[in-house]
């Protein structure tokens, strides 16, 4: 186990219970005290840190003395820790501590329920679940990674947690473990698995990060009953990691591709539009853009011409907003969907409604795996996902 200096590390676990209590994310006494008894710095011995945010990571290690203080005060902050990358993109991380409290504030735990995680990372949370429901026999965690399961197993077994650890692809659960009261993911699905509803008791509760290219954070808590999954948003920003059973492709790939092909429609359709970038920095229009408009988005700063904002599908769509010669704004589309009159639909639809919050809205999932999206309530306005 990593050597610490024993009163610093105390105090700097005391700080950050004290900040994640003070500002609401830990509220239940059963959380607060699991965050004051499991030592974070023993599941991130090493992260990478990237301190010019141009996705150049560089280690930062507990075994190095020169690093040492700066990686403990960074353990004990209130901050996600990248512990692994692939080219691009970060695919493992110990997440930020208060999205952790928050996510298990919000699974009204009373102690005799069996959990499920869906991506067991570090093996932090699950060492959190152990403590919080005082038990190790009612907490399962699934991973694809093996070698990540394997470095959890030890850091837990080290502190004396021993929940059940499975290397598999977290979309299948876990059916060994099944029925479970509880399943919470710490990565994010583009859609929730059917095996999960199945796998859930009656009653029974999903918490689960829905993936879309363009963002959003939309997590979800759903009740099973009656063989499907229905609940509401959290008023949070709930975002992961995607499985990496989702390829992701960098928006200069996309872009790059969408500019190179040989179709008809390459130039696009230019029309005048009323909507900028700026409306996605709305917290909750964000999530309800990423819902409704299947592509990423890219800033581009072209020589000599005005800043450009992209919206870049899989499928070849392709949509920017920049500004004409007389400062107005304009949009320019093509492929085969219109993303830029799907992203005006959204956000006039959000608008007809009152500009809802988050939590207004909510996800219905079917024995069948569809996925419905809805204002108010399921029998609300609403959308096929």
């Amino acid at each position: 186990m990593i050597e610490v200096e024993e009163d610093q590390e105390r105090d700097l676990r005391r700080a950050l219970v004290a900040k994640l209590t003070e500002d609401g994310s830990l509220r239940d006494p059963r959380w607060i005290a699991a965050f004051q008894a499991v030592p974070r710095h023993v599941f991130v011995p090493r992260f990478l840190l990237d301190r010019t945010h141009t996705n150049t990571y560089e280690p930062v290690d507990a075994t190095d003395p020169a690093q040492h203080r700066e990686w403990l005060e960074r353990v004990y902050s209130d901050e996600p820790l990248v512990t692994r990358v692939d080219g691009m993109f970060s695919v493992s991380s110990s997440s930020q501590p208060s999205l952790m409290a928050d996510m298990l504030e919000t699974l009204q735990i009373t102690g005799a329920e069996r959990v499920l995680e869906i991506g067991t990372g570090t093996g932090y949370n699950s060492a959190l679940l152990c403590e919080g429901l005082g038990t190790d026999d009612q907490v399962f965690s699934v991973d694809i990674d093996a070698d990540l399961v394997e470095a959890a197993r030890g850091h837990l077994d080290g502190l004396g947690y021993r929940p059940t650890l499975a290397t598999l692809d977290g979309a299948e659960g876990y059916p060994d473990g099944a029925p479970y009261d509880r399943i919470i993911a710490t990565c994010s699905l583009p859609r929730v698995p059917v095996e999960w509803i199945a796998q859930t008791a009656e009653g029974g509760l999903i918490l689960v990060n829905l993936y879309r290219d363009l963002g959003g954070g939309a997590l979800a808590l759903l009740r099973v009953e009656d063989g499907q999954a229905s609940g509401h948003f959290m008023p949070y920003f709930g975002g992961f990691m995607p499985t990496c059973t989702i390829e992701r492709i960098p928006g200069s790939e996309l872009l790059a591709t969408h500019r190179t092909h040989e179709d008809a429609d390459r130039d696009g359709v230019e029309r005048a539009t009323a909507m900028s970038e700026d409306l996605l920095k709305d917290d909750t229009f964000g999530m309800v853009a990423a819902l409704r408009v299947d592509a990423q988005r890219l800033g581009l700063l072209p020589e000599g011409e005005p800043e450009q904002f992209w919206l870049l599908g899989r499928d070849g769509s392709w949509a920017y907003q920049t500004t004409d010669k007389g400062g107005g704004l304009i949009a320019v589309q093509g492929g085969p969907i219109e993303l830029w009159d799907q992203l005006e639909a959204a956000y006039d639809d959000w608008t007809a409604l009152g500009r809802p919050a988050r939590e207004e809205y909510g996800l219905t999932v079917t024995a069948g795996g569809e996925h419905i999206i809805w204002h108010g309530a399921p029998s609300g306005p609403s959308w096929r996902f």
